[in-house]
């Protein structure tokens, strides 16, 4: 740069306004219920639940027995469409799918039947129950497909933070992958957690993962990338915290030695862990348009 010029600023490819891009980056790398309060605020009056001409919804259907296992189905209409269902984050303690109702509407306006889930929590549900979860849920969906307007042999995964531990678990570890596994076509993880460490470990993960640490690298979605070859992108957050940012890109490394070539990955400029999925389906969204492809 000359001297004199304007000093370059970064701004997002993937649907921020002025105002959401200019508090996410005054926000910064971290992630704390503080800012997960302050991401939702900025996204509460933007969120899509519209579905398209002879679509319907149906909300809080049981997939298991438990009270958490319930799903959000979005239907758009019509007959054999791919099927896509959302694991969202929560911190493997919290989380619930009606901060994005959104996000199943979306997908169905652009085809699809689309689900968002709820699964059993730490620190009442241990390892590898969301990961159960999520393989139950598939197969429920895939049960089901034909009476929703689904087609059963065409089944994706998008995933977000704790959401994308349990889904690659369940995708990747062969004694926890759900009855449809071979179906499932492409997996989106996005932020995720994949390695567990001993190493001044998030309270939440501590929760989920248990105490011992000799279990920590066995229970890592990492362990068991190398026993699937399903295609996989990744996807991260300008303003991830450092933490999952080398989760991330050691899930890229493993999948580029189980592959050979490196994996499709999302760099989501301007964007902080929550707001890619909160901002899903808006005004001016790219990275829906990526998913949905």
């Amino acid at each position: 740069m000359n001297a004199g010029e304007e000093a370059a600023t970064l701004t997002s490819s993937f649907g921020l306004d002025d105002t959401i891009a200019a508090e996410l980056r005054s926000i910064g790398a971290v992630f704390d219920d503080a800012v997960l309060q302050r991401s939702r605020a900025l996204y509460a009056e933007r969120k899509d639940l519209s579905l398209p001409p002879g679509g319907e919804r149906a909300d809080d259907v049981a997939y298991g027995e438990h009270p958490r296992q319930v799903l959000d189905i979005c239907m758009p209409g019509q007959q054999g469409r791919p099927i896509l269902l959302f694991v969202p984050g929560g911190g493997f303690t919290g989380g619930d799918k009606s901060f994005y109702a959104h996000v199943p509407a979306f997908f169905a306006r652009r085809g699809w039947l689309a689900a968002a889930m709820n699964y059993r929590l730490a620190p009442d549900f241990t390892w590898p129950s969301g990961a159960a979860d999520v393989a139950r849920a598939l197969d429920w969906l895939s049960d089901n497909a034909a009476r929703h307007g689904g087609d059963a042999s065409r089944i994706c995964v998008l995933a977000q933070s704790a959401g994308a531990t349990h889904a690659s678990t369940a995708l990747f570890d062969p004694a926890l992958r759900p009855r449809c596994h071979a179906s499932i076509r492409k997996a989106v993880l996005m932020s995720g957690f994949y390695r567990m460490s001993a190493d001044k470990p998030a309270k939440g993960a501590l929760a989920y993962f248990g105490s011992d640490a000799a279990r920590y690298a066995e229970r890592s979605p990492l362990a068991s990338v190398a026993a699937s070859a399903l295609p996989v992108l990744l996807a991260l957050a300008e303003f991830d915290p450092p933490f999952l940012v080398s989760s991330t890109l050691a899930m890229a490394q493993a999948l580029t030695e189980r592959d050979r070539v490196c994996p499709p990955l999302a760099w989501l400029r301007g964007h902080n862990h929550v707001s890619p999925v909160l901002g899903l389906g808006g005004a001016g969204d790219r990275l829906g348009l990526l998913e949905s492809a």
